[in-house]
């Protein structure tokens, strides 16, 4: 039999976050990960994978003549000071000395120092609305350093969002969470994450608050009425919040937050006192018949990219916020929470004068007897006590879950 020796193996890498790491090693630990024909190179991990979207390719133990059991698995154990790893290809015995990687390697690139680094790996992130935004700033925050990332949307990948998301044709009817999983675990297979393909607000109130325990939720949603819904929890709960949002055509848009135990306007008090930009044209609804039928505002991507890339930057400097020597922490001033972001087709719209007009709008507050951040909040006692002749998703919050 005539074998092909340039479609063989020829490297192997092994993806550890870090050499404590190594005692995950252990025998008969089974390694996922992928063999890469384009670069033959056969990459492992003992990290489960999200989703089950990648197979068992290897396991960790002792060195075997067994054919049949290397005939599917790379089997890697140690030899020397060093790993090798074994398996039968085409019958013929393929042997790869393994190349350590550490998330240090994959991290060498950002500007943080050690101190930040290992703060942001500690963090928690909750993302409601894995859309356009929404799956921008999970992936950045994965290639920032963040250790933990909550992943909450009940919509699949469609056609036409293709242009616009991180996923591609291959993922169209996939879940938006499962997309994201799959290339936040290609980015670093350590990070911790959780999905939620689900409206997590019909879940009982106890577990909607589970879900959003963290350092910091981002409502990448563009329902204002979830939006205010999760302001007004993060805000009960002391959790610190990013709210990002789009105008027309996304000729510009908006970067918000509140932090906790700080004197500063909430998502309620901004909406009740601030004017949003009135829209030029209206998309036709009038013959939908179904949420298919619901198109989102239209944007270019790079234009969407240019206000979330901001957020992202805020979204860090916040969870860096206690650090005396971070530079993007001094980013963060409870006075200045409101920045409006102008793109290339800015000038004249709105409040901006000129393309890539950003600066920050003066905000007063926060308000007196504000429905959210004052003394009782409408929208939870709403959740808690839902009106019978309502079907919002909230309704289903019950008051014995609070």
């Amino acid at each position: 039999m005539c074998i092909n020796r340039s479609r063989l193996p020829r490297r192997c890498v092994l993806f550890l976050k870090d050499e404590k790491d190594k005692l995950l090693l252990q025998p008969e630990t089974y390694l996922f990960g992928e063999w890469v024909g384009q670069t033959n190179t056969v990459f492992l991990t003992p990290y489960l994978p999200p989703c089950g979207s990648f197979s068992t390719i290897g396991v960790y133990g002792k060195h075997t003549e067994n054919k049949e059991r290397c005939q599917e698995l790379w089997t890697v154990w140690p030899k020397g000071k060093s790993l090798v790893a074994k398996r039968f290809v085409n019958i013929e015995d393929i042997e790869l000395p393994v190349e350590l990687i550490y998330s240090t390697d994959t991290y060498a690139r950002t500007p943080f120092s050690p101190l930040e680094m290992e703060i942001l790996w500690n963090k928690k992130v909750t993302i409601i609305g894995n859309g356009t935004g929404g799956a921008k700033i999970a992936l950045e925050l994965a290639r920032a350093g963040i250790g933990c990332i909550k992943l909450c949307d009940p919509e699949k990948i469609d056609f036409s969002n293709i242009s616009r998301h991180e996923g591609d044709l291959f993922d169209a009817g996939k879940p938006k969470t499962q997309v994201l999983a799959e290339r936040i675990y290609r980015i670093n297979p350590a990070i911790y994450i959780e999905t939620y393909a689900e409206d997590i607000f019909k879940q009982p109130l106890k577990k909607v608050k589970k879900i959003l325990n963290s350092d910091l939720v981002v409502a990448a949603t563009d329902k204002t009425s979830i939006q205010l819904l999760i302001n007004e929890l993060t805000h009960k709960s002391g959790i610190a919040c990013v709210f990002g949002g789009c105008y027309e055509e996304a000729r510009g848009g908006e970067v918000f937050y509140t932090l906790p135990g700080e004197k500063m306007p909430c998502l309620a008090c901004l909406r009740a006192d601030l004017k949003q930009p009135k829209k030029s044209a209206k998309i036709d609804y009038s013959t939908a018949t179904g949420p298919e039928d619901y198109q989102g505002e239209p944007g270019l991507h790079a234009a969407i990219d240019f206000i979330t890339c901001l957020e992202i930057q805020i979204c860090l400097a916040i969870l860096l916020h206690k650090v005396p020597t971070s530079r993007l922490a001094k980013l963060i001033d409870p006075r200045f929470n409101f920045i409006l972001v102008g793109g290339a087709l800015a000038s004249g719209f709105y409040r901006f004068k000129k393309p890539f007009d950003i600066f920050f709008q003066p905000l007063k507050g926060p308000r007196k007897n504000c429905v959210a951040c004052g003394d009782s909040g409408w929208l939870l006692q709403d959740m808690i006590n839902p009106p019978s002749n309502t079907k919002d998703s909230r309704t289903n919050l019950k008051k014995e879950d609070k």
